[in-house]
């Protein structure tokens, strides 16, 4: 039961025989540590240092030799004190940590023809809530207004009315725009150009897949986010300025 609890507390097999050698024995040199444990003496040398190291065991030097031997057992409690305060001063980032790797994902699919409002929806009450920006690439209005005119429309007159911006990459042969002082757009080739619009707001990334029935994706994940953000800002940067005419 001893030496069991001598262990729980971060003792090694070979630390503890040797520690509880010394209590008994008193000084003692290296040699009859290793007898009186039953250890190579390479074996206690590296326990013995590590024994050093934590502040269970001295050494005194008689004649150029080592003699060692155990400080009170009281040092076990103030190491235990030490190594408590350690791990306290380190707590607050250790939760930081923890609640990183929590992070909880979610997916949300939906279908059919009310897709466009229930993302643009979403994505105007995160805006307004969090006080950021729209990310948006895969942009083509005319398809928009062709999939749901209404929703494009409503949304737009959102955007206006709250003051909110959208930052949009298009392709160079787009020919419908909405212009507002909120939404700034750039041009991208063509062939750089896909389809499928990526929208990046807040910790949420949504994507909606044209097709019979369309399609919508709402990812959840501040990682995803951060790396849709990070590829959008390297096509921004190489997109082309489009000059804003407002009416």
């Amino acid at each position: 039961m001893l030496k069991e609890i001598l262990k729980s507390i971060g003792m090694t097999s070979n630390e503890v025989e040797i520690y509880l050698a010394l209590l008994k024995a008193g000084e003692c040199s290296v040699n009859e540590i290793s007898t009186k444990a039953g250890l190579h003496r390479q074996v206690c040398y590296d326990a013995l240092d590590r024994l050093l190291e934590k502040g269970f065991v001295s050494y005194i030097l008689k004649n150029s030799k080592k003699y060692f031997k155990a400080l009170e057992p009281q040092k076990i409690a103030k190491y235990l004190d030490e190594k408590k305060e350690e791990v306290n001063s380190i707590l607050p980032q250790l939760e930081v940590f923890f609640k990183t790797e929590k992070e909880e994902t979610t997916v949300e699919v939906i279908k059919g023809k009310n897709v466009m409002r229930t993302i643009y929806n979403d994505i105007i009450a995160v805006l307004r809530e969090e006080k950021q920006e729209l990310y948006a690439l895969g942009i083509d209005e005319q398809k928009f207004l062709e999939a749901d005119k209404v929703a494009i429309l409503q949304y737009i007159e959102k955007i206006k009315k709250y003051k909110l911006k959208e930052y949009l990459l298009t392709k160079e042969s787009a020919v419908s725009f909405f212009e507002s002082e909120q939404s700034e757009y750039r041009l991208l080739p063509d062939n750089l150009f896909n389809p499928n619009p990526t929208h990046i707001y807040g910790n949420k990334v949504a994507l909606i897949v044209w097709g019979n029935p369309m399609y919508g994706i709402i990812i959840n994940s501040k990682q995803v986010a951060d790396a849709n953000k990070k590829y959008f800002k390297l096509l921004w940067n190489i997109a082309k300025k489009r000059s804003i005419h407002l009416s």
